[in-house]
């Protein structure tokens, strides 16, 4: 579904990376690959990184088991040429060790652009619907909303906040809208198909979408 992917996810040597238990963040050419123990916000503040670095999310995908999270992301171009993935490193470093103020520095990135930024519209159809069908393990639930800054953070922020697992992610960019699938389970490991749970997952995710930070 995903260009990161190339093939079966994770691959072998992304297996081995999991088996390890060590604490990887690797940059390299458009690709950056994360492995570390599954905490709920793991992939949602390394999203945040990315995006107060200016490196736009192109395709991402998320593996979680036996308490290890892996985490790969496909980015394009930043302004000025490739993506500085020392400081990116570093800062996700920060980020998952609670030393960096992810959320304020991506509310001052939002507001410094937010003259050059597209006016919101409503996204087409619903802007989250819920599938308990496709997977046997997981709900799947795929988001639709305009593209703009952070909004795959502010996304999985929303999931973060509700203790959520994010076993699996699909992220597509397609034009100005982004159009998002996570399989995602409760903090017991379960899908959920409680009617309020769900309600209140909407409720999350659209209060997420729409803050100015």
């Amino acid at each position: 579904m995903g260009e990161v992917l190339g093939g079966s996810f994770p691959d072998a040597g992304q297996r081995v990376l999991l088996d390890e238990g060590e604490f990887v963040v690797r940059g390299e050419g458009s690709t950056l690959t994360v492995v570390a123990d599954d905490r709920p916000g793991t992939f949602s503040k390394v999203a945040g990184v990315l995006s107060l670095n200016g490196a736009d999310v192109q395709d991402a995908a998320a593996h979680s088991e036996n308490g290890r999270a892996l985490s790969v992301f496909r980015v394009g171009q930043v302004l000025g040429g490739t993506p500085d993935w020392g400081r990116i490193e570093d800062q996700i470093r920060r980020a998952l060790s609670g030393r960096l103020a992810l959320a304020a520095r991506l509310g001052d990135r939002s507001r410094t652009y937010r003259p050059i930024r597209m006016a919101a519209r409503p996204a087409p159809g619903p802007p989250v619907t819920v599938d308990n069908e496709t997977s046997t393990t997981a709900t799947v639930l795929e988001v639709t909303c305009p593209d703009g800054v952070g909004v795959l953070y502010r996304i999985t922020r929303a999931f973060a906040e509700l203790d959520l697992d994010i076993v699996r992610a699909r992220v597509q960019t397609l034009g100005s809208d982004v159009v998002d699938a996570f399989y995602v389970r409760d903090s017991s490991g379960s899908k959920i198909t409680d009617a309020d749970h769900l309600a209140e997952i909407e409720l999350s995710v659209l209060r997420w979408v729409a803050v100015d930070f």
